[in-house]
């Protein structure tokens, strides 16, 4: 699927709780309102008959059923207007070779950048461009380079794009990988390490905001199912320039060291503290109410990206979905569990998309760099033990490992791609090129 251009800043309705309505979607709207057909049948003044074409899929849906639908069921109820952005990026390249990153990845020019001989994260020298920092330990090749954009350096980012033939963050994703950027057929170890996405809940005259507190008391009364086993909370009031500030009310899901980790908090009340404003002056000014924070770090991160790639979904939509599996929302009507209305009007109930990668052929390359950045560290681990022991454990247990077909189909496809390659016609430095980065890495690259 080809993505269409990806607006840096994506604003969606999270009331609208649909694309458009299928059967499958219908259905499942009448089994969660606890609807009879014949029920849904007399609120829409349609015969019984139809929904249940409808929903076999054996009729389609009119577009002034459709709107009849929305209007009945309060589909779209205009509720909570969100904004999804990027808000921190951060990508390891094992290469020494920061002009190349700065030059034909970011597209900006070197001499823009400052030089200073210390860094972070083990890094002994900084590039800096404002917000946008590079990071690199020139002794040490397997650290490689650290490209480190905070939220401000992430805007700071897409003012580039925008000046750039107004570059998305799809092209730039894409160039990670699909780009040659490096030349002479170079392929480098590249990990996307982690990736924040920021719902910013914005406020609306005449839309109500949904209440945190609301989400804090449904974890209390075990009211919310979730994938999580941590969960936390901090608020309470702080004794600032004289005065007690309230801090607003923060929830925690995960742990900050696991690969998803999410933080929902109370937007308002930070920047109201940030610039020593009132919660009414600060929500007036930034117009935002609430933040939901996705935090995905390395396998997660990887995922992310590539589902991102290769589905052509928008932004928001994968983020909605992630939150979507990770908590499940209740109230308790007569004595039986219902979805809370107040929280899917900010986050609606979406079916059918996974945060997986789909849709791609398997290539050699693809399982390398998975290897390369999940498992390497592992297996040297214990090349290195078989080697002080005398050992060779990792090896018989390589020999002794099954292929399921899968795997087998997958040694077929690549091996074939690569026959085809080797023998076409046109053996030219494209065939040399693809031979090196697929088999010639270890080389070049060494774990």
């Amino acid at each position: 699927m080809i993505l269409s251009h990806f607006s840096t800043k994506v604003v969606t309705f999270f009331g609208s709780r649909f694309k458009a309505v299928r059967g499958v979607d219908l259905k499942r709207y009448r089994k969660e309102l606890k609807l009879k057909q014949q029920e849904l049948a007399s609120k829409l003044g349609i015969e019984r008959s139809l929904i249940s074409k409808i929903e076999s899929g054996k009729r389609v849906i009119s577009k002034e059923l459709e709107q009849k639908i929305i209007d009945v069921l309060n589909l779209d109820g205009g509720q909570a207007s969100v904004e999804a952005k990027i808000d921190f990026l951060r990508i390891r390249f094992k290469t020494l070779d920061v002009r190349t990153v700065i030059e034909k990845l970011l597209h900006m020019d070197m001499n823009w950048f400052t030089h200073e001989p210390r860094g972070f994260y083990h890094y002994t020298e900084t590039f800096s461009y404002s917000s946008i920092r590079i990071f690199r330990n020139p002794e040490n090749v397997n650290m490689g380079i650290m490209l480190d954009l905070s939220g401000e350096g992430c805007r700071q980012l897409e003012e580039i794009f925008e000046e750039d033939n107004k570059r998305s963050w799809t092209e730039f994703f894409r160039s990670l990988y699909d780009d040659d950027i490096f030349g002479q057929g170079v392929l480098v170890d590249t990990k996307i390490t982690r990736i924040d996405i920021a719902l910013d809940e914005l406020i609306v005259k005449g839309q109500e905001n949904f209440d945190l507190y609301v989400l804090k008391e449904k974890m209390e009364q075990g009211l919310v199912d979730t994938t999580f086993k941590n969960f936390d909370f901090s608020g309470g009031f702080a004794y600032e320039n004289k005065k007690m500030v309230n801090k607003g009310l923060s929830l925690y899901f995960g742990s900050r060291q696991s690969p998803l980790y999410f933080n929902f908090y109370q937007k308002d009340y930070e920047l109201a503290r940030k610039e020593s404003v009132s919660v009414e002056e600060a929500r007036e000014k930034y117009e935002i109410k609430n933040r939901y924070e996705i935090r995905l770090s390395d396998d997660k991160a990887f995922l992310f990206v590539e589902y991102f790639l290769s589905s052509g979904e928008s932004l928001d939509w994968l983020v909605k979905e992630i939150i979507n599996q990770s908590l499940t929302v209740f109230d308790i009507e007569e004595g039986a569990k219902v979805y809370c209305k107040a929280w899917y009007d900010v986050v609606n109930k979406l079916e059918g998309l996974k945060l997986s990668v789909q849709g791609e052929k398997p290539s050699i390359e693809k399982t390398l760099r998975w290897l390369s950045n999940y498992l390497a560290p592992s297996l040297k681990m214990i090349k290195e033990i078989d080697n002080l022991l005398g050992t060779n454990e990792l090896m018989e247990r390589i020999d002794l490992a099954e292929l399921k077909e899968k795997h087998e189909e997958i040694i077929e496809m690549v091996c074939v791609d690569a026959k085809d390659l080797l023998f076409t016609t046109n053996q030219s430095n494209s065939v040399r090129s693809y031979m090196e980065q697929e088999f010639d890495l270890e080389e070049n690259y060494p774990f």
